[in-house]
């Protein structure tokens, strides 16, 4: 896998937030949090992990995922962590 752009990131987790919430309709901005997605619960929250993890090939840990705040914290963390895998 080669190096990912933040955009590419981002897009990569508007697929999952798609899939997750059946939705191909969601549009995911930095500002965008838990509260302007119906039905994002914590089961949600497992299910996004686990998205984000096969589509990127990736281990995530929840306590870091659940501390992120909104869209943009998530994708800077998924960015860095692809990124850093890749150089592995």
């Amino acid at each position: 896998m080669a190096d990912m752009t933040r955009a590419e990131a981002q897009l990569k987790l508007q697929d999952v937030f798609r899939a997750v919430f059946n939705d191909d309709s969601l549009i995911l901005t930095d500002k965008t949090t838990a509260a302007d997605i119906k039905g994002w619960d914590s089961l949600q929250q497992i299910k996004i992990i686990l998205g984000c993890e096969k589509t990127l090939g990736i281990r995530l840990r929840a306590r870091d995922i659940n501390a992120l705040e909104n869209i943009g914290e998530m994708t800077d963390h998924l960015f860095a962590a692809v990124n850093k895998a890749v150089r592995k």
